[in-house]
């Protein structure tokens, strides 16, 4: 397969007991991964796991991801050591559209801040005016934080807890915008599905344009097994929906097209 690759672990910085960013020598990723697209690492439990892409860095030939446990498979990964050696499918799906996006405003909750941070540095990059609200538990869930603060110029942060920046989830902050800060904003948002659905629905009544990448358990990451289909309004087709496939025709779908 053209785009498997042998890579190797380089850097391994433990953010919590539970959670790393892990960063891999691979210049074939690191010189064509975009913001929105993930890969399929490794593991010694059958299937390879997702990972939203974090960054990537060109000139080193490396690209990192954030890895929470939540199974065997993302243990044994958070367990692996600088050195250790996996095989990659990548850079897989379609991305985030950036084309005539003017200003943005991005959202991440849970493992959806780190493909969030991927788009603020591209952003960055671009010279796009750019807002992110990331949405924790708590401060001590804050993960990322001091490398959001020195990327975006107004980074924004909501916890449950209430014990970091505004206290509830992203809506809570979102809710406190203006007309100004909203006028030729372009949204897009990566986390938990009844956040991406709420957001979803606040850029519709704000009539903003906007992008979701859908979390869907995935096996094979290429469009062949068709385990992680979603539905998408297909009115234009005399339908009332289709399947996609989320890790082949998405993960990135616009939000009015996605039927929760």
């Amino acid at each position: 397969m053209k785009n498997e690759y042998s890579i190797t672990l380089v850097k391994k910085e433990v953010l919590g007991p539970s959670c790393a960013v892990l960063t891999f020598a691979c210049p074939e990723i690191a010189g064509s991964g975009r913001p929105g697209q993930f890969i399929n690492l490794s593991c010694d439990h059958f299937l390879k796991r997702p990972f939203g892409i974090m960054c990537t860095d060109k000139e080193k030939g490396t690209f990192s991801i954030g890895v929470r446990k939540v199974g065997k498979g993302t243990d044994m990964i958070l367990k692996a050591e600088e050195g250790d050696k996996f095989t990659v499918l990548g850079p897989l799906g379609n991305g985030f559209d950036f084309s005539d996006v003017r200003k943005l405003l991005l959202i991440g909750g849970g493992t959806g801040i780190f493909p969030i941070f991927f788009a603020a540095q591209y952003a960055k990059e671009k010279g796009i005016p750019c807002k992110v609200v990331n949405g924790y538990r708590s401060k001590s869930d804050a993960f990322l934080y001091d490398r959001f603060s020195c990327t975006c110029s107004d980074f924004q942060c909501t916890t449950d807890a209430g014990d970091l920046g505004t206290k509830g989830n992203v809506m809570a902050y979102l809710d406190t915008m203006n007309e100004s800060d909203l006028s030729d904003a372009t949204v897009m948002v990566v986390g938990p599905g009844i956040m991406m659905r709420k957001v979803s629905e606040w850029a519709k009544e704000k009539g903003l344009r906007c992008y979701v990448s859908l979390e869907q358990r995935m096996a094979c990451g290429i469009g062949a097994c068709l385990v992680c289909v979603c539905k998408i309004k297909a009115e234009q087709e005399g339908k009332e929906f289709v399947h996609k496939r989320c890790c082949k025709d998405g993960p990135v779908f616009l939000s009015e097209e996605v039927i929760w």
